[in-house]
């Protein structure tokens, strides 16, 4: 007998959608399959309700005792992650580097006790390339992150020793692609401390510029490169250049607030859209949509970044005060199945790949996360279509605001199951700190 059986879903996978039962034991997938035995545990009714695999988040920020302030940690944002059917989360460095092998260890038992869900960790912010990345990871890790911007700005040379490094040890360098010298132009033309002002800061061509400089870099380095955060239909052009070209493996990621938010949406939610890289015109946002379809875009990761709304709200005075970054991984799911799937701009399928297998390969972690089948972990998210508001005060993320705040959405999480036990239900949390586990992802194959 089964611990669980989910009956009756449509199940989503890569490859297309089916009517299945799942049956649960031991936190695996026991057997996927029409008409299964009912006999179980705990069943739950699936009927009419769409099934994925967890969500496998692979850039967010979660963690930072120097930085983020009480209340907001790996426990609390591993909660709101859950809620919004994020099993696994590859989380980065913020503000405190992680750069050497004990820091991380540092880190992962820290993260061991208060993780809601499976978790990788990031090496970053690197700013040099002498550092030990054999030993870091033996530790448990497999990406490097560095920037061509301020705050955590690193020379070409580093960035190319660094990549000569990462590539021959097996890893692969996440960057961060802004320009700093265009934006120190842009940013000196600036006199304003107006919301925005923001986005003219901060302009695409820096986007374009460094996408492409690290391409160059990856190949002449032999190093697989991984662009953070697309924010623009064209910056995902310029990116996959370098992917036909095949002379090193790249993988191109965006998030949700690039394709929910243009320009002209900042006049009313102000410092409330404050991200790095910024939002691009209308016009680069549809170009986006369409990299995203046509599969351009490899995933889309969240880049969640958490503050209290106080915190926040001083930008309306002051648009250069509060740290960039949008609360995002509870969200990102119904967001895109909403405005993505039922608007017709991506297939179940294609939203499959682009937020379960593709970062469960890229992360390292599949088959065993990104898929529901046979053996897999029992990670499992399920949808029902309804018509609701978006309101902060009905998510479980903790600091009182949302960018989608008024969004009219037309699908809802209703149940997570993490590691075989439901671990929460319309975004009311049922795991515990503690319940993830550290996913040790060792060098490329």
């Amino acid at each position: 007998m089964a611990d669980t059986l989910v009956t009756g879903a449509d199940l989503v996978s890569p490859s297309g959608v089916r009517r299945a039962d799942i049956a649960i034991d031991d936190g695996e997938i026991a057997a996927v399959g029409q008409d299964l035995p009912h006999e179980a545990g705990d069943v739950i009714d699936a009927d009419g309700m769409v099934a994925l695999p967890g969500i496998v988040d692979v850039h967010n920020h979660m963690h930072d005792d120097e930085l983020f302030p009480d209340g907001i940690d790996f426990a609390s944002q591993t909660a709101s992650a859950v809620a919004g059917g994020v099993t696994t989360v590859v989380e980065l460095p913020t503000q405190t580097p992680v750069t050497t092998p004990e820091v991380f260890l540092e880190k992962r038992e820290a993260c061991e006790e208060l993780a809601h869900v499976d978790f990788g960790l990031v090496c970053g912010n690197v700013q040099d390339a002498d550092i030990d990345i054999e030993g870091i990871i033996r530790e448990g890790t497999r990406d490097f992150k560095t920037f061509t911007a301020d705050p955590y700005l690193a020379d070409d040379r580093t960035i190319v020793e660094l990549m000569d490094r990462v590539g021959r040890a097996g890893g692969k360098v996440r960057v961060h692609c802004e320009t700093q010298g265009i934006m120190d132009h842009a940013r000196a033309r600036i006199e304003s401390d107006d919301p925005e002002v923001y986005m003219d800061s901060r302009p695409v061509e820096a986007e374009l510029d460094a996408i492409t400089r690290v391409g160059y870099f990856a190949e002449y380095a032999d190093c697989p490169l991984h662009v953070v955060h697309v924010s623009s239909g064209s910056g995902a052009r310029e990116g996959a250049r370098f992917r036909a070209r095949g002379e090193v493996p790249v993988t191109l990621e965006s998030c949700p607030h690039y394709l929910a938010f243009s320009k002209e949406d900042v006049a009313e939610k102000g410092p409330f859209l404050k991200v790095n890289p910024s939002l691009k015109s209308p016009e680069e946002v549809q170009r986006l949509w369409d990299a995203v379809r046509d599969g351009t875009i490899d995933l889309i990761a969240s880049e969640h970044f958490p503050t209290y709304r106080e915190n926040r709200e001083r930008g309306w005075e002051n648009i250069w005060e509060p740290y960039a970054g949008l609360p995002s991984i509870e969200t990102m799911l119904e967001f895109l199945v909403s405005e993505g799937v039922h608007e017709g701009r991506l297939s179940w399928p294609r939203l499959c790949e682009l937020v379960c297998a593709r970062p469960a390969a890229e992360a390292g972690v599949f088959p065993r996360k990104g898929l529901v089948r046979e053996g897999t972990d029992a990670d499992i998210v399920l949808l029902r279509e309804e018509s609701w508001t978006v309101s902060a005060d009905d998510l479980a993320y903790n600091g009182g605001w949302t960018p989608y705040e008024g969004r009219k959405w037309t699908a809802r999480v209703d149940t997570v199951i993490a590691g075989g036990a439901i671990a929460a239900r319309d975004h009311e949390v049922h795991s515990e700190p503690g319940d993830g586990e550290f996913l040790h992802r060792g060098p490329r194959g």
